[in-house]
C-alpha cells in the first residue's frame, strides 16, 4: 500500500513545480518570447527531484549540463537571452529534495521564488527612478555594514557602561532600512498625488514630509488643505514606525501603547477623511536623503549614541522625570532613536517606558506643528493643528485606559 506521505510529497513536487513554470510560461508569452520549459517541465523536475532522495540517485550535475545544453541552443537565436528560467529550474529541483526533508521550508523557498520572479517589472521602475549616485551611496552603506559589524565589539566601551557599538550601528541599519522602504515607495509612486506621497513620506521621515508640504502650502495657498492631509498621514505612519520598532525592541512594552497609538491612528484617519471631502487631487515629488547614504547613516548613529547615554544617565540622577525630559527633548528631532534606547533599558518599569514612548511622540507631533506654522500657510497650519489636537487627545486617552485596565 501506498505511503500516505509519499503521495503528498509527490503531488507538492508537481503543484510547486508547476506554479513556479506556470509563471514563467505567462511571462514568456507576455512578451512574446519561447523559452527552454514550460509549466509542465518545472513539475517534472521537481518531482525529479524529489524522486532523487526517494531512490538515493544523484543526477543534479546531469540536470545542470542538460541546462545548460538548453540555454547555449536558446543563446544561439536570442541574443538578450537572460538565466533566469534557467536558475529557476535548478532551484525547482532542489525544491523537490527539499520537500522530502521539510515540505514547510519548501513551500516558503517557493514563495519567495514566485515573488522574485514577478517583481522584474517594479525593479526596472526602481532603476528608472534611482540614479547612480544613490545605487553607489547604498552599495557602499551595505559593503561598510557588512566589513564593520562582524568586528564591531559587542559589548559596553564607556566608563557607563551605556554604549555599545556593535548594537548601535545594528539599530541603525534596522531605522535605516525601513526608512529605505519609504524612501523608494515615495520615489515609485511620487507622481500618484499628494496623499500617497505623504503616505508613504511618513514611513521614510514624517518630519521632512512636514516640512516639504507645509513649504508647498505657503507656495500654493489653494493646496492648503491637501498638503495638510498629506502631513497627517505622514504623521499617523510615525506611529505605525514607532509601534514597529517597540514590537521588534521589546514586545512585552506594546500592551502599554497598543491602545494610545491605535486610538490616535484611528481618530487621526477619521478626520483625514472627513477633510479630504471636496479636495483637489495634486501631485507632490518628495526629495529625501538616501537613508543608506553613509554620512547621513554615521550622524543617525551618534545621535543614538547620545541618546543612549542621556537618557540613562538622565534616568540614574533624576528618576523618572529626568527619563520624562529627555524624552521629551529627544522627540523634537525624532522619536526613532529614543523609542529604541527606551525599549532597550533593562531598569525600568513597562509603564514608565511607555509613558516616555507617548511624551517622545507628543514632543515630535508639537515639533512638526511648530514646522508647519514658520513653514507653511496659516490654513496649511489649522487643519494639521486640528489633526494634532485630536491625536493628542486620542493618545491621552489611549494611555488613561491602559493606566486602568493594567
Amino acid at each position: 500500500m501506498i505511503e500516505y506521505n509519499l503521495v503528498t510529497h509527490i503531488i507538492l513536487s508537481l503543484v510547486i513545480g508547476f506554479i513556479i513554470g506556470l509563471q514563467r510560461e505567462l511571462n514568456n508569452i507576455y512578451r512574446n518570447k519561447k523559452d527552454l520549459a514550460g509549466a509542465r517541465t518545472f513539475a517534472l523536475v521537481a518531482l525529479m527531484g524529489y524522486l532523487s532522495v526517494f531512490l538515493n540517485i544523484d543526477i543534479f550535475i546531469g540536470l545542470i549540463v542538460l541546462v545548460g545544453l538548453g540555454y547555449y541552443i536558446n543563446a544561439q537565436k536570442d541574443d538578450h537571452k537572460g538565466i533566469t528560467t534557467e536558475v529557476s529550474l535548478i532551484l525547482t529541483y532542489l525544491l523537490g529534495v527539499v520537500i522530502a526533508k521539510d515540505e514547510v521550508l519548501a513551500i516558503f523557498i517557493a514563495i519567495l521564488i514566485v515573488f522574485m520572479l514577478n517583481i522584474k517589472d517594479k525593479l526596472i521602475q526602481i532603476e528608472e527612478k534611482i540614479d547612480k549616485e544613490e545605487v553607489n551611496a547604498t552599495v557602499i552603506f551595505l559593503l561598510i555594514t557588512l566589513t564593520i559589524l562582524p568586528v564591531l565589539p559587542n559589548e559596553t566601551i564607556d566608563k557607563w557602561n551605556l554604549i555599545n557599538p556593535y548594537k548601535i550601528w545594528l539599530f541603525v541599519v534596522l531605522v535605516s532600512s525601513i526608512s529605505f522602504v519609504g524612501y523608494i515607495l515615495s520615489k515609485i509612486y511620487s507622481d500618484k498625488g499628494i496623499y500617497i506621497t505623504g503616505f508613504l513620506g511618513g514611513l521614510a521621515s514624517s518630519t521632512a514630509t512636514t516640512m516639504i508640504l507645509s513649504k508647498r502650502s505657503k507656495d500654493n495657498e489653494r493646496l492648503s488643505k491637501e498638503t495638510a492631509i498629506g502631513i497627517g498621514l505622514a504623521s499617523s505612519m510615525m506611529f505605525f514606525r514607532v509601534f514597529i520598532l517597540v514590537l521588534i525592541f521589546n514586545p512585552d512594552l506594546t500592551k502599554f501603547i497598543v491602545a494610545p497609538f491605535v486610538l490616535a491612528s484611528i481618530s487621526g484617519f477619521i478626520y483625514l477623511y472627513i477633510l479630504s471631502n471636496g479636495a483637489s487631487g495634486v501631485k507632490q515629488k518628495i526629495e529625501f536623503t538616501n537613508p543608506f547614504d553613509v554620512f547621513e547613516s554615521m550622524k543617525f548613529g551618534l545621535i543614538f549614541g547620545i541618546i543612549f547615554i542621556t537618557i540613562e544617565l538622565g534616568y540614574e540622577y533624576f528618576g523618572k522625570e529626568g527619563l520624562y525630559i529627555v524624552s521629551l527633548l529627544a522627540g523634537i528631532s525624532d522619536v526613532d532613536a529614543i523609542t529604541i534606547a527606551i525599549s532597550e533599558m533593562k531598569n525600568i518599569t513597562a509603564p514608565m517606558a511607555g509613558i516616555s514612548i507617548i511624551i517622545a511622540s507628543l514632543s515630535n507631533q508639537i515639533s512638526k506643528l511648530v514646522y508647519s506654522f514658520f513653514i507653511g500657510s496659516i490654513e496649511n497650519f489649522k487643519y494639521f493643528a486640528i489633526f494634532n489636537a485630536i491625536t493628542i487627545v486620542a493618545l491621552l486617552v489611549g494611555y488613561l485606559l491602559v493606566a486602568v485596565v493594567l
